[in-house]
């Protein structure tokens, strides 16, 4: 009698973030401002200036962001007689925000498409591969966030330029990553179809690209986390919309209590980006359960 067949054990990463998790690290993380705040405050004479205590970053910050408000949906702006209010600053939020957001769905969109597109190309073709591979690997050696000014410098303080840097910053990620998945396949996924008479460019959309999807899982995830990295290095250099731009504003004036609500918001965006891609990736290969 044969043993029972045995499923296979599925790989458990214990660093994978849940709700929970993310919900316990935040509070956590509270606490901890709020006890720095409290000893800078007791030990310093600028202290709250420095550190604010969390009422001050949810009375005086949120308040503060109302200034960026330039009028309209029945708010007035502080610049046009108004007063800081909360509706004011949840308006100038979700207006930088929403810029900020189109920026780097555009720039991340372009960036993945162009990276898996060339990725499949430098695998496909020994030609291609000599040429691009020493470039790619030249370029992903760059230190990315020193090219925000000059992005800025060659196509302006526009959202052209902030798109473009992302696409730069990602594409090249995307692309390695999608060489190495290809390289790294067993040669049976391959070869299987070709003897059914699959090929070109079939082959590599019906067979090679779902199969390399789980594989790229953590490079896109990783790419969407640079892509809101890169989008705010381009927001502070030069454009005047965006979250970046308030952070950058906030920054100059020494206006920590606006700049902790500003990078809040920035940071929950970016957290929702990369499970977002995430869970895409598991979604489209569910077929592996």
């Amino acid at each position: 009698m044969s043993a029972p067949a045995v499923a296979p054990r599925r790989l458990t990463l214990r660093t994978r973030s849940t709700p929970i998790s993310i919900v316990v690290g935040v509070l956590v993380a509270l606490v901890l401002w709020e006890a720095v705040a409290q000893i800078a405050a007791a030990t310093t004479a600028q202290g709250d200036r420095v550190v604010p205590s969390l009422v001050v970053v949810a009375r005086d910050g949120l308040l503060g962001i109302s200034n960026y408000w330039s009028g309209g949906w029945g708010v007035e702006a502080t610049a046009s007689g108004g007063s800081e209010s909360v509706a004011g600053a949840v308006l100038a939020l979700t207006q930088g925000a929403g810029i900020t957001i189109g920026r780097v769905l555009v720039g991340l969109s372009l960036a993945i498409v162009i990276g898996l597109a060339l990725g499949l190309l430098v695998s496909a073709s020994r030609p291609v591969r000599l040429a691009v591979s020493g470039v790619s690997e030249m370029m992903r050696m760059l230190p990315a966030l020193a090219m925000a000014p000059l992005f800025t410098l060659w196509f302006g303080a526009t959202s052209r330029a902030s798109i473009l840097f992302i696409v730069f910053s990602v594409a090249f990620i995307v692309l390695l990553a999608t060489a190495n998945a290809v390289a790294n396949l067993p040669a049976h996924l391959v070869d299987y179809p070709r003897t059914l008479g699959l090929s070109g460019w079939r082959l590599w959309t019906r067979v090679v690209t779902p199969a390399i999807l789980p594989e790229l899982r953590g490079s896109l995830v990783f790419g969407g986390l640079v892509a809101w990295t890169t989008v705010l290095a381009s927001e502070m250099y030069g454009l005047g919309s965006g979250l970046g731009y308030m952070l950058n504003d906030t920054l100059r004036f020494s206006q920590v209590d606006r700049m902790v609500v500003v990078a809040l918001i920035f940071s929950g965006l970016a957290l929702a980006t990369m499970k977002l891609l995430g869970g895409g990736v598991n979604r489209l290969t569910r077929w592996r359960e």
